[in-house]
């Protein structure tokens, strides 16, 4: 299968890429990067794309875009940003849409965060937030967004799906994540890159994953490697 991928050469997204690589299922990889990853592009399993602008894809790339069969989305801000937080991952599931009517099923694996905060209801007025109170806006709006989209997507032609992972330590922290942080407020990188792999390879009936949810999916699939 081919799996598109955003923001491969950031701290978690070069993990993503890494369990991709590994991942028997997927055959091809779809890198979208705004500048050169370097040799990359020498990985017979990769083919990357240059997109200079994420809010308008040209027609080549669109084209390539929708024999895709999933895609993993790591491009993103912490500290909030609409056009890279809401535009850019809009942009493309707007773009997915222009597949053929009857086309199999796409699904979208979205990395978000454990403390965005979801815009407020009707009549509701917005929380106050003691901290990064615009990023974790923006990203919740992100959220609410993409999974609108999922239900908007006509003829169940769209899954998306939503990580929100904790504080993210490297794989060899597994020690401090269980005894100093607990699995409530951490995740190690290599339970957060199998969970985003694996729902784009299978999918789930569950469409939100919180920091547990993402490490108990993770070992979970451990346990069937055995």
């Amino acid at each position: 299968m081919k799996v598109v991928l955003s923001g491969s050469t950031g701290y978690i997204g070069s993990e993503i890429l890494t369990q991709c690589l590994n991942h028997p299922s997927i055959t091809s990889i779809l890198v979208l990067s705004r500048r050169d990853p370097g040799n990359l592009a020498d990985h017979p399993k990769v083919k990357v794309t240059i997109v200079d602008d994420f809010t308008s894809y040209n027609e080549p790339t669109v084209d390539e875009l929708k024999t895709a069969d999933a895609a993993i989305w790591c491009l993103g801000t912490y500290n909030g940003n609409e056009k890279v937080d809401i535009e850019f991952p809009l942009t493309f599931i707007n773009a997915i849409k222009t597949r053929p009517p009857g086309s199999a099923q796409f699904r979208y694996v979205q990395l978000s965060g454990a403390f965005t905060e979801p815009p407020p209801k009707e009549g509701e007025k917005e929380r106050f937030l003691w901290y990064f109170s615009n990023g974790r806006r923006i990203r919740g709006a992100a959220e609410a967004k993409v999974l609108e989209a999922a239900d908007d997507s006509s003829q169940g032609g769209l899954a998306v799906y939503v990580v929100k992972p904790g504080a993210v330590l490297p794989r060899d922290r597994a020690t401090l994540q269980k005894y100093v942080f607990g699995d409530s407020l951490s995740i190690t990188i290599d339970e957060l890159g199998a969970t985003m792999a694996d729902l784009a390879v299978h999918g789930n009936e569950q469409k939100v994953f919180r920091n547990q949810e993402v490490i108990k999916h993770a070992r979970m699939l451990q346990e069937k490697l055995g």
